[in-house]
């Protein structure tokens, strides 16, 4: 790890306390401690992400650049506990086997105790293992000769596991298909242990980074001339932070019935069912008006592949279909990557590019473009 302080490069024993061992200086972050992160690479993130200072991202843009990305993989499908293993029965040749040999060592133990008196601890040896040996013989031929008694019990308790095996699968085949969680830091635990940690050590947020409840809104001069419609309130701050309302002469809401009538719209959304839908329900709110989608789509998502932040929602099967068939457009692979219940945040685009794909929207909006904006691919952070 680097010292944020001093640029020293610090092993493990030179960081004890989250205190670098050369300048005694604190730092907030500690890669072994803090799943990899560290003061000098949050910088870096801050500056790729706010083109050098140019932007203002707020703390979920940040959080977001952090999360683990690619698809989530799928996880096998949950077994019941409880099967009942299958019987085993030993053939007459084992069974003749301890019985001769069972007999053969008590015939050794009585002639011990006969002729060598002596030998009494080797005689109750071999009369022990000869007991042993009967009473197993004597267990498996009683098992055998109550064979398909046993057999029949086996079976019904195979069935009846096999019965609930079904009724759950039954049941989770009514949700979307179970996959394992990426690592990735959710909002209490990335405001929790790096944002406080990093305001304790340096007093204030990293230079750049707003938190969106403390972005004021950026308000047109004169009258508004387009309406965004944003139901993330991470990306409607970082819009107003960097003074996209008053440039453009937007106003900002977050849902369709809260659009003032007679301005063109954009729409800015997730690439998820409720997403798309919102672009939906904003052309028919508003008909009459060039309503431009300016969100996330999942094709993005998938030429993307690994690089994009890719997240899961266990979810009613019957519901996300009734969803997709409202998105008659959705090409096949789309259509089975929302269906698998995966997602894609807009707070995850890269700030510039998303501000860049905002004015442009803006220009196509206020020209009276009606369509889906083409994304390019996203750049991801690192």
């Amino acid at each position: 790890m680097i010292c944020p302080r001093c640029d020293a490069r610090l092993l493990a024993r030179e960081r004890t306390g989250r205190t670098c061992a050369r300048c005694r200086r604190p730092y907030a972050l500690d890669p072994k401690l803090d799943r990899g992160l560290h003061d000098v690479r949050i910088r870096r993130a801050v500056e790729k992400l706010g083109d050098d200072g140019r932007l203002l991202l707020t703390t979920e843009q940040l959080r977001w650049s952090l999360q683990g990305r690619g698809r989530p993989p799928a996880t096998a499908r949950e077994v019941p506990p409880g099967r009942p293993t299958e019987p085993v029965f030993e053939g007459t040749g084992m069974l003749v086997f301890c019985l001769g040999m069972g007999a053969g060592l008590l015939v050794v133990a009585y002639l011990l105790l006969a002729y060598l008196p002596a030998a009494v601890i080797l005689a109750v040896l071999a009369g022990g293992f000869g007991i042993v040996l009967l009473l197993a013989m004597a267990r498996d031929a009683v098992r055998l000769l109550r064979r398909e008694r046993i057999l029949a019990r086996w079976e019904l308790a195979e069935r009846q596991w096999q019965l609930r095996r079904e009724l759950l699968w039954r049941q989770a085949d009514a949700w979307t298909a179970p996959v394992a969680e990426l690592p990735g830091w959710s909002a209490g635990s990335f405001e929790d242990v790096v944002l406080s940690r990093w305001t304790q050590v340096y007093g204030a947020l990293p230079e750049g980074v707003v938190r969106a409840s403390a972005v004021r809104p950026s308000l047109p001069d004169g009258p508004p001339l387009l309406a965004v419609l944003c139901p993330d309130p991470a990306v409607a701050a970082f819009l107003h932070a960097n003074t996209f309302g008053a440039r453009h002469g937007a106003v900002l809401v977050d849902t369709p019935a809260a659009l003032p009538a007679g301005l063109p719209v954009i729409v800015l959304h997730d690439a998820s069912p409720e997403g798309h839908l919102l672009v939906a329900e904003a052309r028919a709110a508003r008909p009459a008006v060039a309503v431009v989608d300016a969100g996330v789509s999942v094709r993005t998502v998938l030429a993307a592949g690994e690089r994009a932040v890719q997240l899961y929602t266990h979810r009613r099967r019957a519901e996300l279909e009734a969803q997709l068939d409202r998105l008659p457009w959705l090409r096949p692979a789309e259509r089975a990557w929302l269906g698998a219940g995966l997602w894609s945040p807009l707070a995850a685009v890269p700030p510039r590019r998303l501000l860049t794909a905002a004015e442009r929207a803006a220009e196509r909006a206020l020209l009276g473009g009606i369509g889906f904006l083409s994304w390019p691919v996203p750049e991801v952070p690192r």
